[in-house]
């Protein structure tokens, strides 16, 4: 009796590391709720699911995350998109302004700014730092409004003169910036004759365009974006200019995502919310869809039924030109144009491939994005 009983025991326990050393997967039967047991480099616990005892997975391995560096491996590589750009902001906002910005604000006589000057400062010199090695401006006049004060507005904007030859003055933006007293938070980033200028209507009614600080930091970021974009083509004596819609509005909105986020994980977050926009113009997110997007957005005048993907979409796709180049890389292509390339010809010159072959490649990585998204 004992020496059967023995021999069981032995049994046992020689048989039980075979079962011990096994593979552990998630979902896999497990023997004592609450056991912590490694496998793989990944940490289980023994849970109690309904009556059974099963293993679950409380630590994973984080994958490695290759980015993109070329058009030959943008869409193989898309999900280092978010790394690769955040990389980027970070390296160059890591690096202080060589001298600070003279930032005035003038609001009319009933105008309400809901937010602290400061988030204007941060906003603007943070795109500063991000078109370092580019034409920007030394200081900034910020003319904000609300309803009741456009007609204000409109005269005191007429008293600054621009170096454009614009087919809407900036006193023209005010109606444009503010239809209504709830409708009222749009704005404009321009350059006059020796600063740059932003046009800002404002509500003074509580809203995430006026109380939530990234949305204000980001937006600041995206109108001074277009002081530097305007003031690349002052540089070259242009007086009038036209890029791709998509392009024009994208830009600032990688500038603006970037500026708002102290993080990888913040800029993640803050993308993923332009990956759920709303359709406007455009049946879906599918390839198709997003092909005829960037007809209807490369060429001006552009469609107005589908325009205000240009944020959206438009940002996506800069996006993931900023992966391959870095911010300073779209700052390139207007450097070029404004020299006096097409567009089409100083996309190339700075990606190294034509915007006909690179088109259907970022189609398909901007269409992948949006269908995982929605």
């Amino acid at each position: 009796m004992t020496k059967k009983l023995l021999i069981a025991v032995l049994a046992g326990m020689l048989a039980f590391p075979a079962t011990a050393n096994a593979a552990i997967k998630d979902g896999s039967a497990c023997k004592k709720f609450g056991q912590v047991q490694s496998s793989n480099s990944v940490k289980f616990v023994c849970t109690k699911v309904a009556k059974k005892l099963l293993w679950k997975s409380i630590s994973k391995t984080t994958p490695v995350v290759v980015k993109p560096t070329s058009f030959a491996n943008l869409e193989s590589n898309y999900k280092g998109i978010p790394d690769a750009v955040w990389a980027n902001a970070k390296k160059l906002l890591d690096q202080p302004l060589s001298a600070p910005i003279k930032i005035e604000v003038e609001k009319g006589p009933s105008t309400k700014i809901l937010y602290n000057y400061s988030e204007i400062e941060y906003g603007i010199s943070r795109a500063n730092q991000l078109g370092a090695s580019f034409p920007r401006q030394s200081k900034f006049l910020v003319i904000a409004f609300n309803f009741q004060d456009r007609d204000w507005a409109k005269t005191r904007l007429g008293t600054i003169e621009s170096p454009f030859t614009l087919s809407d003055t900036f006193a023209d933006q005010v109606s444009v910036a503010c239809t209504s007293a709830s409708e009222c938070d749009g704005a404009f980033g321009n350059i006059s004759l020796d600063s740059g200028l932003i046009t800002q209507a404002t509500s003074g009614l509580p809203n995430s365009m006026n109380t939530k600080i990234s949305t204000i930091r980001s937006h600041y970021a995206h109108e001074t974006t277009h002081t530097i974009q305007k003031s690349i083509y002052k540089k070259y004596g242009l007086k009038k200019f036209s890029i791709p819609c998509w392009f024009s509005e994208g830009q600032p909105q990688v500038v603006g995502q970037t500026s708002a986020s102290e993080s990888l994980a913040s800029y993640s977050v803050n993308r993923y919310n332009w990956l759920r926009p709303p359709l406007r113009g455009l049946p879906d997110f599918s390839e198709a869809s997003i092909n005829k997007f960037f007809d209807l957005q490369h060429q001006q005048p552009c469609d107005a039924a589908s325009r205000q993907h240009i944020y959206d979409i438009g940002f996506i796709a800069v996006e993931a030109l900023v992966s391959i180049g870095g911010i300073s890389s779209t700052f390139e292509v207007l450097d070029k144009y404004a020299s006096g390339m097409t567009f089409d010809q100083a996309f190339e010159k700075v990606y190294g491939i034509s915007w006909v072959s690179a088109k259907p490649i970022l189609v398909r990585v901007v269409s992948k994005q949006y269908l995982e998204a929605n």
